[in-house]
């Protein structure tokens, strides 16, 4: 059985990536979903359980990192074991960055505690299993992290410093037999 954990499960392009693995993959898969949202993740895993995979549902806020590794451990304590990370949770957010007021500036550092943190974090704790059984990890970016666009100082910021880490530890796995795909 493959175990998949998927950051940012409970809507959006996560809560879909799960309903399309538990379609393709039917029994052979676990998925493990986590986000803030407790009631969207049962919805969602209901939905996946429908298809025949089986779930684990795991309230998780990636940008505090002990809830990065509660989600790692629960996951092995249950499964034994890692295939895939597909970090997908994220926070959006627009304005020009000479509008935003100095005390305004600790939401850029939320979305980077989110959209980079988050996924370093995860990887981290799960980087053992996903060595383990020669996994994959899957970092959802955005084109905003390989292009700037005007109002989008603060994603932009994050997404590339992403695509910049994965991309990093792409060349770094590679001989662990990990595959990063970005």
């Amino acid at each position: 059985m493959k175990i998949i954990v998927i950051t940012g499960a409970s809507d959006g392009i996560g809560a879909e990536m799960a309903r399309q693995l538990a379609r393709r993959e039917g029994a052979q898969v676990a998925l493990v979903l986590a986000a803030r949202n407790e009631a969207r993740l049962a919805l969602v895993a209901s939905q996946c359980a429908e298809l025949g995979a089986q779930t684990l549902v795991l309230p998780t806020d990636v940008s505090l990192e002990p809830d990065c590794r509660a989600l790692v451990a629960a996951t092995a304590q249950r499964f034994g074991q890692i295939d895939v990370l597909i970090n997908n949770a994220g926070m959006s957010a627009q304005a020009l960055f000479d509008q935003v007021k100095a005390d305004d500036l600790v939401w850029y550092q939320q979305l980077m505690r989110v959209n980079l943190w988050g996924s370093v974090w995860c990887t981290h704790a799960a980087l053992p299993y996903l060595k383990q059984s020669r996994g994959s990890i899957v970092a959802v970016s955005s084109l905003a992290g390989l292009f700037g666009v005007p109002g989008r100082t603060a994603y932009s910021a994050s997404k590339f410093a992403m695509t910049g880490f994965f991309e990093a530890l792409r060349a770094e796995l590679i001989t662990a037999g990990v595959s990063v795909t970005t």
